[in-house]
């Protein structure tokens, strides 16, 4: 009862009773359990202490303890990094950058890929660090690197590099976004930097 109720109704907290309006999020509980409270306020104070509201593309965040964070269709994370800030806040602003594949920049993002393609034909499977299938490889390309770029920017480049290293997903995909100059070129070209996106 407690899991339909929590799922009925969005669980409305403001960045702005925080200090940032700009960073409105609504943000609902799966289950409505302590761990997943808990990652909701640890998410909060984060983007309390970071302006992350840039790379805000969907504001709508559902904590699942069961889940594997996702985007879509709305943007899930689990409870797993309680305790670990950097993951949290790097893990939610990888699934907000999945969102650049809708709308206005889906045509940049489709282009990106095909050159991370071109460049990277043959991907390893899950099991050897790629994802899913090779086409979600080459769209991962799009989505880490940002998500390295905006750490970086959050936290400084040798602890980014430091967090990016220690994820154990992707490895594939993080050990050419952190060593490879082209994965940066690629998406410099099709506006996928901080800066293109409107970053500071």
């Amino acid at each position: 009862m407690a899991m339909k109720a929590a799922l009925l109704g969005w669980a409305v907290v403001t960045a702005a009773a925080c200090g940032q309006a700009s960073a409105q999020l609504d943000v609902r509980l799966a289950h409505d359990s302590e761990a997943e409270s808990r990652t909701r306020t640890a998410l909060l104070a984060l983007v309390e202490e970071y302006d992350v509201s840039p790379w805000l593309y969907t504001r709508a965040v559902l904590i699942d303890e069961t889940a594997i964070p996702h985007s879509h269709p709305v943007l899930t994370l689990h409870t797993r990094h309680l305790g670990e800030d950097d993951m949290l806040l790097s893990t939610f602003l990888h699934e907000e950058f999945h969102w650049l594949e809708d709308g206005g920049t889906l045509d940049a993002f489709r282009a990106a890929m095909s050159d991370f393609q071109a460049i990277f034909p043959d991907v390893p499977d899950r099991q050897n660090g790629g994802a899913s299938d090779p086409e979600s490889t080459w769209r991962h390309f799009v989505v880490c690197d940002l998500e390295f770029q905006v750490m970086t920017r959050l936290i400084g480049e040798e602890r980014a590099r430091a967090l990016m290293a220690d994820i154990t997903h992707y490895e594939w995909i993080y050990e050419r976004v952190l060593g490879d100059p082209r994965v940066r070129e690629i998406n410099a070209r099709h506006g996928f930097t901080l800066e293109a996106l409107g970053g500071r």
